[in-house]
């Protein structure tokens, strides 16, 4: 499904069925607001509930880092961070979440940047949610 290249909602959320070889693409662009660093947050969930678990929970701090997780049963398990980080207030980003037998793969402007364990599985995601300092301009998934 492709959604038009335009300005989409933010938060953005979709329903969604995963399964080994499903790609989610996300392009936007991470915006300054009040002086402070942009954050994005992208979530693969069991549900449209606010404490629906969270199978894989991607938030990009720019400038410092990427904190990867899951949220069940009520709380955050052991947090995965990466101090890295390729995102640039100001400029455009290709976000992509390829899912694979045992792990969701994270490219970043067609680079591979990293990976993350499934912790629940792959049937039990039915949410796409996408929110943060960030205009998007389309969300993708195949």
């Amino acid at each position: 499904m492709t959604v038009p290249p335009h300005p989409q909602p933010n938060p953005y959320q979709q329903s969604v069925s995963l399964a080994v070889g499903f790609m989610v693409k996300i392009m936007g662009n991470l915006e300054s607001s009040c002086g402070k660093n942009p954050e994005l947050v992208v979530d693969f969930c069991t549900g449209i509930e606010e404490d629906s678990d969270i199978a894989f929970h991607f938030r990009v701090y720019t400038n410092s880092m990427v904190v990867m997780n899951s949220f069940q049963k009520g709380g955050w398990q052991e947090e995965k961070r990466m101090f890295s980080d390729p995102f640039m207030p100001g400029q455009p980003f290709e976000l992509r979440f390829l899912v694979l037998e045992n792990e969701y793969k994270v490219f970043v402007n067609n680079e591979s940047f990293c990976q993350f364990a499934h912790r629940l599985p792959l049937q039990s995601v039915k949410m796409l949610k996408v929110k943060g300092d960030t205009v998007l301009t389309s969300v993708d998934t195949f």
